[in-house]
Formats: structure tokens, C-alpha cells, sequence
């Protein structure tokens, strides 16, 4: 994604009236394990909704959506001696391609994940799946009918045109 991309897609995201299942925004960092928790739920959120993506974003605030910038770095960010990046990626199941994009909005620094939708099963982390209902994140096993829903929604190839 192009930095043009990068601020047009922010811009879309503040416009939406709230936050909701599909994308979260913070302020500054927060702990590492509920980076992974909503990364799970971004993902298994950004299904339900059926958007092609979900969307974590530092530097916005989250009543106003007014953006601020923040002091993260998720690049430089650790959990112990491993890169964060990692310890998520060996925590988060099945194996997502999540994205990170850091880039500076009128002098303000933003990091934004962009997190592919659940595919024939829910994302976990740490074996566990999260959800967003409201503006709460929590357990996605409590709601049978969206787990169904996210273990149906591996693509149809049966519907698809195959070319000779």
C-alpha cells in the first residue's frame, strides 16, 4: 500500500460513525497479549462482517476518532528478547498474513495492521478465539451461530469459473 493508500484508508476508518467488529483503534501501545486477542478478533470479525480486511490502528482516539498519533513502534517493539512480530505470529493460529504499515499522517506517527479475514475456521490466539460485540473483546466460543458462520466461510470453488 502506497502512503496515499495508507491515508485514505485512516480516513475512511474515522469516518465510520464507531469502532465495531472489524476494526479497533488505541491511542498508544497496549499489552502484548491483547495485540494478539484483537488481532483474533479483527480477523474473525472482518468474517462476520464479510470485509475483506480488519484493521488495528495506533494514534486514533477511540471516542472522538481524531487522530493523534502515538508513541508505538510496532517495529521496534519486543516481548522479552523476540521481535513482537514473531511471538504473535507463533501464537496466532491458523497461520494469518497479517500486515504492518507505520507511516506518519501530518506529523503524527499511525501503525496499522491490516488483518485478513477467518477462513473455514476461527483465529485464535493462543488457542483461544476472540470476538468484538459492542466495544467489548470476548470469548467467540460463548456465540455458537457466529462460529458456524466463520467454519462456512471457505470459498465456494465450486461457483468459480475455470478457465481452459
Amino acid at each position: 500500500m502506497t502512503n496515499v493508500d495508507l491515508m485514505d484508508l485512516l480516513h475512511d476508518l474515522c469516518f465510520q460513525p464507531k469502532e465495531n467488529q472489524w476494526f479497533e483503534f488505541k491511542s498508544n501501545g497496549i499489552d502484548h497479549e491483547q495485540i494478539g486477542e484483537y488481532i483474533s478478533a479483527m480477523s474473525n470479525g472482518a468474517t462476520l462482517a464479510n470485509k475483506p480486511f480488519g484493521y488495528l490502528v495506533w494514534g486514533v482516539e477511540d471516542g472522538t476518532h481524531a487522530i493523534k498519533g502515538t508513541k508505538f513502534t510496532f517495529t521496534n517493539a519486543k516481548h522479552g528478547n523476540q521481535d513482537l512480530e514473531l511471538w504473535l505470529r507463533i501464537y496466532l493460529e491458523p497461520k494469518i498474513n497479517f500486515e504492518i504499515f507505520e507511516f506518519d499522517y501530518e506529523e503524527k506517527h499511525i501503525v496499522l495492521l491490516r488483518i485478513p479475514p477467518a477462513k473455514s475456521e476461527p483465529t485464535t490466539f493462543q488457542k483461544q478465539p476472540f470476538v468484538r460485540v459492542g466495544s467489548n473483546k470476548t470469548d467467540l466460543r460463548k456465540y455458537t451461530d457466529w462460529m458456524r458462520i466463520i467454519y462456512n466461510s471457505q470459498e465456494d470453488w465450486s461457483a468459480k469459473i475455470i478457465e481452459k
